[in-house]
């Protein structure tokens, strides 16, 4: 069964390149999904990001983390690709206006996930307090160099998690002179998780099935341009999962070790090579398996004379390993 076309996995955001900075954060969001993600334990030069930013077709980049404006080469990376559509993803403690003038000229657009419009409120939700007149100047520093500016929020029982709070937040938003809001829904926090489509009674397209229906509605409301994400079964239990899923697009994620995976990766996952890796990795063993086999040949010579039975059981043994091994490269 195939994704809607308008859905991440269904090759909506094709032409887009996620880029993962950093794993450092100095928020502390519950559900945050990247805590039980994979972090590769090297680095390499901003240098190196950028040329395998260039070294791609995506036209349009989004820096993620973690938290970006952690990433102290930021600077130097959005100039080194200023030929993208270059957007960046950030919880907002660290953004100023000096900050986003020194740092950020030259993106297109900024997302800035606050969960609330109480500022003491998102605190409690992600321990880092905001300032509404810092957050005020920032957005009209964005406005004044053309970055569009987007406000994220997740929905979150207890918090924003109804129609009344949601229409709080777009007036909220409007006052701050933010081009766009974004909900979403929580991934893999059963606890936490609200139905969009059941508090807003499945108006603008928001419905049971987004595997199939879509899970990315655009709309307007109250004169404010407004996003819904939701999350199919693939991505929360609190939805049936759908039949035979098949994923046709898998994103592509450029993580701070200069590797780009399909997908966002788990510890538990194998981590991907490259084409090339992979077969200078297979001729490795290949080369490995037909030096034991020749030990085995001249072994087996010996073996009436000198009576080398348990040594030739040995190297069956690692051989045996080292074969089966040639199966086991999953790299996305």
């Amino acid at each position: 069964m195939d994704p809607n076309p308008n859905n991440f996995c269904g090759g909506r955001y094709c032409g887009w390149l996620e880029v993962y900075l950093t794993s450092k954060c100095n928020g502390k969001c519950s559900w945050c999904i990247d805590k039980q993600g994979y972090h590769p334990k090297t680095s390499v030069s901003v240098e190196k990001m950028i040329t395998a930013i260039s070294n791609t077709k995506a036209e349009n980049i989004i820096l993620l983390g973690g938290e970006p404006l952690l990433y102290e080469k930021i600077h130097d990376l959005i100039l080194g690709i200023k030929d993208k559509n270059i957007f960046v993803t950030t919880n907002g403690q660290r953004l100023t206006s000096e900050y986003l003038k020194n740092n950020l000229l030259g993106i297109k657009g900024i997302n800035i996930s606050i969960h609330h419009y109480k500022l003491e409120k998102n605190r409690e939700i992600t321990g880092l307090l905001l300032d509404e007149k810092i957050l005020l100047e920032s957005i009209c520093e964005a406005k004044i160099n053309n970055v569009l500016v987007r406000l994220n929020c997740n929905i979150i029982k207890g918090n924003i998690d109804s129609e009344r709070e949601i229409m709080k937040y777009i007036g909220w938003a409007k006052s701050l002179g933010a081009d766009k809001v974004r909900f979403a829904e929580l991934k893999d926090d059963v606890a936490n998780f609200v139905d969009l489509a059941k508090i807003l009674n499945y108006r603008y397209g928001l419905n049971d099935n987004p595997y199939i229906f879509g899970c990315n509605m655009d709309c307007t409301i109250n004169n404010m341009q407004v996003g819904f994400r939701q999350m199919c079964g693939l991505q929360t239990s609190c939805r049936c999962p759908p039949e035979n899923p098949s994923c046709i697009q898998d994103k592509k994620v450029l993580y701070y070790d200069g590797k780009i995976y399909n997908g966002w990766q788990k510890p538990e996952k194998e981590i991907a090579m490259s084409e090339s890796d992979k077969e200078i990795s297979i001729k490795e063993i290949e080369q490995k398996i037909e030096a034991l086999k020749n030990q085995l040949k001249d072994l087996e010579r010996q073996k009436e004379t000198m009576g080398l039975t348990a040594e030739i059981r040995e190297f069956n043994r690692k051989l045996g390993e080292i074969s089966s091994s040639t199966g086991s490269h999953c790299c996305y």
